[in-house]
């Protein structure tokens, strides 16, 4: 993603109280859910140096993760939406990012991830939503 599309959309994260883990692809973006603490969400470019948004859930789902994963997208494209939620995707976030969105799509995808872990579900306490975002460095 060119700096000029992520730098709006880290702004929009940060100002929701999210921590941001960032990485710029696929190959970068398995390493770091496997070593990192857990994340609720990922939030993907649509295209990424090597692979894409599908890929991206593909290591989501291979590595048996209950995150959700959110789409980035120049535009507003109802067959993308389609899709990403076809392959199991949660959502699309469409530039321009309105922080009451980004917050709004991040805090409910989170709060799915949430209470998709047993463990998780039994003490009702939220944690602070952590979300790895993928092609948002370099």
């Amino acid at each position: 993603m060119a700096q000029e599309r992520r730098l709006p959309l880290l702004d929009a994260l940060e100002s929701c109280g999210i921590e941001v883990l960032a990485v710029c692809d696929c190959k970068e973006a398995r390493r770091m859910l496997e070593a990192q603490p857990p994340v609720q969400v990922v939030v993907t470019d649509a295209a990424l140096l090597d692979g894409d948004w599908r890929r991206v859930l593909e290591i989501v789902v291979q590595g048996r993760r209950k995150i959700e994963v959110v789409v980035c997208s120049r535009l507003g494209d109802h067959k993308l939406w389609l899709d990403v939620l076809e392959q199991g995707g949660y959502d699309v976030l469409v530039e321009p990012y309105r922080h009451e969105e980004v917050r709004r799509t991040l805090e409910v995808a989170a709060s799915r991830s949430y209470f998709r872990s047993p463990a998780q579900a039994t003490s009702h306490q939220p944690k602070a939503a952590r979300a790895a975002v993928a092609g948002m460095r370099g």
